[in-house]
């Protein structure tokens, strides 16, 4: 059984438990060039999203079934850019998606980035931090 992630939000701690693979059927996607931002979602809107947490550059937005389905990645162009991949695509998506998947000893995120001739699968890795109990 895989372990739950626990991140400090805001110097809480917040729990990811029961995480599979979520392959996204419907998304939308934006990707705003003036803030260097891609936002990818997958949301129906009968779903509310009950919270999010920031770990360095990505968002990741949960619902009250603990499913992720938003994911916003600041200074996207960057992040690309430092995976040698050419930050224009950005410009030229016809379809973006994610895939999240919980590993042994975090997560795995897989960004999807399709233009008319190109696509791009582009890792994110989450790695989680061993609770050190201090009692």
């Amino acid at each position: 059984m895989l372990s739950p992630l626990v991140f400090l939000f805001y110097g809480k701690p917040y729990i990811i438990t029961k995480h599979k693979l979520n392959i996204m059927e419907k998304t939308i996607f934006h990707y705003d060039d003036f803030s260097d931002r891609l936002f990818i979602s997958c949301n129906d809107r009968n779903k509310k999203v009950t919270g999010s947490i920031r770990v360095l550059n990505l968002i990741v937005d949960f619902t009250t079934e603990n499913k992720a389905v938003g994911i916003e990645i600041l200074e996207v162009s960057k992040y690309l850019e430092s995976l040698n991949i050419d930050s224009k695509i950005l410009n030229n998506l016809t379809n973006a998606e994610f895939v999240f998947q919980q590993k042994i000893d975090g997560y795995l995120i897989y960004f999807i980035l399709q233009t008319e001739n190109q696509v791009e699968r582009v890792p994110y890795n989450i790695v989680e931090l061993p609770i050190i109990n201090t009692n």
